[in-house]
């Protein structure tokens, strides 16, 4: 990234007093200044959990399809602000990041866009540059008041509903269901990939008239999986995928056959075995590396899950989190582990981070005893890297951020 992106990424963090500020209003206003009006194709994916998942598996399935320009939006990013934005599978370039968000700053002379809304902005007005012919949207939070909402989507897909950004979409899982439904539009197909807590955006796609779609009502794993009559030895491999990653799975395929895409079976099979950078990634063996993005209630049950499910080894978490995600009061989901762990926790490098001391003091409460504090969330990975046999394990997980600081500029290992 060179130094004009960097410096305008800075200048965009520090110019509004809110990085979050739901309100659809002034993206709206600046889009209809700037004559902003997609043709292309939209699929909007919004969530509690599972939205990254599902953009992956979309963008993947899209890019088969040699005759179409893809564009995907995501945020956060890992490493690097590009990673948000990409045209067939390639990050754009700094230049044309730094060109389409001067053109949203000079347009937006009060200065009240926020950070995010920025951003989907630039997106948009990429896309259009590159003429593409479908685009996924990931919401950034909620639905309803979110930027990406301010542009009509062909379909939309709500992966889950969970207790999440409390303080921003309400404290019940009703008030998050509600604000998730916003990207419905009448007639359109809306496919809900929550089983559990859906009554509410069952009620939401009755009010609106659009079509909702269930999983494992309407659709299923097993349902997708029957379209495809040619069978090989890899079909087995797929099966055995977790039940979230087939959930994730199936709502990217079922959005896109009702788009009218289809596919060969050695086409799913290859989507279906990519994993997705940053959920349960072994990207390591000896000593084994796992890599997962988990940071609020649900994710880290299911981190969990998975855990008690894997060979016993000795394990070292490397672990930090955001302050808004309340750790004390997610701390007891990890007494449910079937052995000890070492704890290896640090600050992270954002205003946003959970002090290292409340997490110790969290832990503690909670029993855990094995706690070791660093000064950087990298310097405890080195430590817990150099700490490890071959035979040992290290899980690094709480938050993009935990992934982006331990590993941006050097290998995934260190050795």
């Amino acid at each position: 990234m060179t130094s004009s992106l960097e410096t305008l990424l800075s200048h965009l963090e520090l110019r509004t007093s809110k990085l979050i500020d739901l309100n659809l209003e002034r993206v709206l206003q600046l889009k209809d200044r700037l004559s902003i009006n997609p043709r292309f194709k939209i699929i909007t994916v919004a969530g509690t959990n599972g939205k990254g998942s599902i953009c992956f598996y979309l963008n993947e399935f899209l890019l088969k399809k040699n005759n179409l320009n893809v564009g995907l939006y995501t945020s956060p990013h890992f490493f690097k602000f590009n990673e948000r934005i990409k045209i067939n599978g390639n990050d754009v370039t700094d230049q044309e990041l730094v060109d389409a968000i001067n053109l949203i700053l000079k347009n937006d002379k009060d200065q009240h866009l926020t950070y995010f809304e920025i951003t989907t902005l630039a997106a948009i007005i990429i896309f259009e540059k590159y003429k593409i012919d479908i685009a996924i949207l990931e919401v950034g939070l909620g639905g309803r008041l979110d930027a990406v909402n301010a542009f009509d989507s062909n379909i939309s897909i709500i992966s889950s509903i969970g207790m999440d950004h409390t303080e921003y979409l309400g404290n019940t899982i009703n008030k998050i269901a509600y604000e998730k439904s916003g990207v419905m539009r009448p007639e359109k197909i809306c496919i809900i990939g929550e089983e559990i807590n859906n009554l509410a955006l069952i009620e939401a796609a009755d009010k609106v008239k659009a079509k909702a779609f269930i999983y494992n009502k309407d659709f299923s794993y097993k349902s997708i999986t029957k379209i495809f009559n040619k069978k090989t030895s890899n079909h087995h491999n797929i099966l055995n995928k977790d039940e979230i990653s087939k959930k994730n799975l199936s709502c990217a395929v079922f959005a896109l056959q009702e788009l009218g895409f289809n596919y060969e079976y050695e086409d799913f099979i290859d989507v279906a075995n990519k994993i997705f950078f940053g959920r349960f990634n072994v990207i390591a063996e000896y000593p084994e590396v796992i890599i997962d993005v988990a940071h609020n209630e649900d994710s880290l049950k299911n981190l969990v899950i998975k855990i008690n499910k894997l060979p016993k080894k000795r394990t070292r978490f490397i672990f930090s989190i955001l302050k808004d995600k309340n750790f004390k009061d997610l701390v007891s989901i990890f007494n449910t582990l079937d052995n000890d762990f070492d704890w290896f926790i640090a600050p992270l490098n954002t205003d946003r981070a959970e002090g290292v001391n409340t997490i110790n003091s969290a832990l503690t409460k909670s029993g855990h005893k094995a706690i070791y504090q660093f000064n950087s969330i990298n310097e405890a990975y080195k430590q817990a890297y150099k700490a490890s046999g071959k035979d040992d394990r290290i899980i690094v997980f709480g938050s993009f951020y935990v992934i982006s600081e331990v590993f941006k500029g050097q290998d995934y290992v260190n050795k």
